[in-house]
């Protein structure tokens, strides 16, 4: 698995060479303004409040508790403008997070971040590839809450990997590997196609490969979700009305205990009506349980839980979850959020969350055109 990923990364930083020497999709610029180098700089400020109530349900899917968190990460490096098509950056730095109300320093660096960015002006599209290790934000497709919940979101947010995205007129897709240790390691997927302007088609995807470090415990659990959405809002004064029909197929299997994998299959619908930055939704997922494993012992005799699965793990059955957001659009650099979000199973009423999240980005202030993370 090492040397896939070592060749997986070498041929990430190799893909901007070639398609600057294909020069049916590349124009070839003149000699002058090319290989110019520059020092760069970046810090990317989070603040992020999740406050959890799930008493209701007696904390059975999703425990009750408080995230309020500060996070900034400053990094440091280098770019170099190949030509008016290519250009590549480095970065290194340090993500440091605070736990309000925690009165101790102690955890305060998280994780090392280290990477390369490299985007790719072709005359059919955008190419943008990012090896190292790189904030998860830096994937623009847009996920069911089966494959990654909010809290996973939050909580997780650096990859160690490769990321690979194109997006050209009507179609947008991204290809991303994280490594997580010895023998775990997931493969993410998502596609978009506008095929007119009010219907797309697309899909999401995970491969994840799960194995224990001191057993040899291991678990494969793949899931797929094809989506078709429509979105009415043209001509109107909305934002957006819009309707998203998913399936959710997925393979699970214990591979030293179970002798027959598990197929678990269901259908998720999403209604959204959006206007004056206000947003309200309505997800629905019927169907099977798709983390069979959650409350299941491991090897070690732990239990498989969030180690497993990245989503939320109520989707079993039924499940459902309105949320009413503001999303005022700041500017292109400075993001805020604020929502509430009310869950409901079988059983009934499950809990609410109430959200709020400000970003601020640094870096696509100072280059809006090729921000780290965006194929633009």
């Amino acid at each position: 698995m090492r040397k896939a990923i070592c060749i997986a990364l070498l041929v990430t930083l190799a893909l901007p060479a070639l398609a600057q020497s294909y020069r049916g999709s590349v124009r070839i610029d003149d000699l002058a303004g090319r290989n110019r180098f520059s020092w760069e700089y970046d810090a990317d400020f989070q603040f992020i409040f999740d406050n959890r109530e799930f008493a209701a349900s007696n904390n059975a899917f999703i425990p009750s508790g408080t995230m309020n968190t500060l996070v900034f990460a400053p990094t440091v490096g280098f770019s170099i403008q190949q030509s008016r098509q290519v250009h590549h950056r480095f970065a290194a730095g340090v993500e440091l997070a605070y736990d309000l109300g925690s009165k101790t320093w102690a955890g305060l660096f998280r994780e090392p971040i280290l990477f390369y960015d490299a985007h790719v002006q072709t005359e059919r599209g955008m190419f943008e590839a990012v090896a190292g290790i790189f904030p998860r934000r830096f994937m623009e497709g847009v996920f069911s809450e089966a494959l990654f919940s909010g809290m996973y979101r939050n909580t997780d947010r650096n990859v160690e990997g490769a990321l690979l995205k194109w997006r050209s007129s009507r179609f947008y897709t991204e290809l991303l590997a994280d490594y997580m240790g010895p023998d775990r390691f997931q493969l993410v997927s998502f596609g978009r196609w506008g095929a007119t302007q009010w219907l797309s088609l697309g899909w999401a995807g995970s491969y994840y490969q799960y194995a224990s470090a001191v057993s040899r415990d291991r678990v494969a659990n793949h899931l797929l979700n094809p989506w078709l959405r429509m979105d009415f809002s043209a001509r109107t004064p909305w934002q957006e009305l819009s309707v998203q029909l998913g399936a959710l197929a997925s393979y699970q299997r214990a591979l030293d205990d179970a002798a027959y994998p598990s197929l678990p299959l269901g259908g998720e619908l999403k209604l959204t009506a959006r206007r004056w930055n206000v947003g309200l939704s309505n997800i629905t997922y019927v169907g099977g349980n798709l983390m069979p494993y959650f409350f299941m012992r491991s090897a070690e005799g732990g239990i498989y839980g969030t180690a497993l699965y990245f989503g939320t793990p109520c989707y079993n059955r039924f499940y459902d979850y309105v949320e009413l957001a503001w999303i005022p659009q700041l500017s292109h650099y400075l993001s805020m959020r604020i929502a509430a979000r009310f869950h409901f199973g079988p059983s009934g009423f499950l809990g609410w969350q109430q959200q709020f999240s400000l970003r601020l980005s640094l870096d696509a202030l100072r280059h809006r055109d090729t921000a780290l993370g965006r194929c633009l």
